[in-house]
């Protein structure tokens, strides 16, 4: 299992979600944060800026795909396009009836 966090464009949202709708997705946490990169306005100040960040708990033979998915939607020759960062995942608990593990997350 792995634990796939994303920040993405505000105004690629929608787009991001049907997307990996389509490519299998049981569901996601998405959450309004905001950010700054490498590049700067002004080297005495920086501008933090409106970003939207995904968070997906996914079975090991997903990752592949949805980060396909996700950059087919994002990718653009402009700064700030995003990141994708995939951390292990050791366990994972539905509350509501106690499964656990891929059975939590499907």
């Amino acid at each position: 299992m792995k634990k796939i966090e994303c920040i993405i464009r505000q105004e690629k949202l929608k787009e991001v979600v049907d997307s990996l709708r389509e490519a299998g997705l049981g569901g996601a946490t998405i959450s309004e944060v905001k950010g700054f990169g490498s590049q700067s306005t002004r080297p005495d100040n920086f501008l933090l800026l409106p970003k939207t960040k995904i968070e997906l708990y996914v079975a090991d033979e997903q990752v592949e795909d949805l980060i396909t998915a996700i950059i087919n939607c994002c990718k653009e020759e402009t700064l700030g396009s995003g990141k994708i960062a995939v951390l292990p995942m050791e366990d994972c608990v539905r509350v509501r009836t106690e499964e656990r593990g891929e059975k939590a997350i499907i």
